[in-house]
């Protein structure tokens, strides 16, 4: 049949690969949305920043897979990841990356 055919062109879902596309996801999406309040915050784009980050395990392991591509997309000259996110930095967000991740972003700017 055509279908029995055509079902082997179709490989087996490797979750470790499904896992890492998840995590480029979820830092395509940090990136955008650090973006947006680098923005909001009035910041330039000659402005570098400290990128502090509160998150799950689900949130650290994105960032520590992906840390070196986000800071070169958000113009970071580093990324703090932090229990706790507290208010005296220049822009704070909590940000929605996928359903039910949620990460607390803040921006403090550095020249």
């Amino acid at each position: 049949s055509v279908a029995g055919q055509s079902a082997a062109f179709f490989p087996a879902i490797d979750p470790t690969a499904t896992a890492d596309l998840r995590s480029e996801g979820l830092a395509r999406e940090l990136v955008t949305r650090v973006r947006r309040l680098r923005k909001e915050a009035g910041l330039a784009v000659s402005d570098r920043i400290v990128l502090a980050m509160a998150g799950d395990e689900t949130v650290r392991r994105m960032v520590n897979a992906h840390r070196d591509w986000i800071a070169a997309e958000v113009l970071a000259r580093e990324i703090v990841l932090a229990d706790e996110i507290a208010d005296h930095h220049l822009a704070v967000q909590t940000v929605e990356l996928d359903e039910g991740i949620t990460a607390r972003i803040a921006l403090t700017r550095v020249g």
